[in-house]
């Protein structure tokens, strides 16, 4: 538990952090694209560029994407409580949705304060509410999610399910949450270096 609690401080403080960089996003690339020619000849330089350009792009996708999969898990969760005539359903629609962006354990974080105010309000409803979002969550990560990230970072859902697979099972909560964009990031390079390859070689139509 402690270990989770720590994750998530963690998390919000690279999110601070990355509102930051975004503030002066300008001037962070201003000042790469000086040291990168500094440091290397043009055409390396050039293409260290081009390939932190790509980076840049895959992960803009990848947090766009994941703020889309919230958003939708936010407003299913909402209309399915209204259906279960649940109180506070705006509210609770809301905090899953916002903790949906936390990777492994956020679905469940959102889950328990959803369970707390039902069983304050209507107990015997309570467990319906925790079945219903563990069944939301479970859509969301095995269809809806890679579905949406897959469309956003072009990898195939299947991919996608066994990049946080892969990243959690090494890096554990952090490995789960950088393991799509870090992926696609390989696979991007991957393609663009085969492509040169086969073009090199005459084979470029393979």
């Amino acid at each position: 538990m402690l270990n989770h609690v720590l994750h998530l401080y963690g998390l919000i403080f690279i999110i601070i952090i990355s509102v930051y960089i975004l503030k002066d996003k300008e001037k962070f690339k201003k000042n790469l694209t000086r040291l990168t020619y500094a440091l290397f000849d043009r055409e390396k330089a050039g293409r260290l560029l081009n390939a932190f350009s790509e980076t840049n792009a895959i992960f803009s996708k990848y947090i766009l994407g994941k703020s889309l999969d919230s958003l939708i898990i936010g407003i299913l969760c909402f209309i399915g409580l209204k259906i279960l005539k649940i109180e506070f359903a705006p509210l609770l629609g809301i905090i899953v949705g916002i903790t949906n962006m936390i990777p492994y354990f956020g679905p469940f974080i959102g889950m328990i304060p959803a369970g707390v105010i039902t069983l304050f309000d209507r107990p015997i409803k309570a467990l319906w509410v925790i079945i219903f979002i563990f069944a939301l969550q479970q859509f969301d990560g095995l269809y809806l999610g890679p579905k949406i990230l897959g469309i956003q970072v072009g990898m195939k859902p299947f991919w996608i399910i066994t990049a946080i697979l892969v990243g959690g099972g090494f890096f554990g909560v952090w490995g789960m949450l950088f393991a799509v964009p870090i992926a696609a990031v390989i696979k991007s390079l991957l393609d663009r270096y085969t492509k040169k390859q086969l073009e090199l070689k005459g084979l470029s139509n393979k």
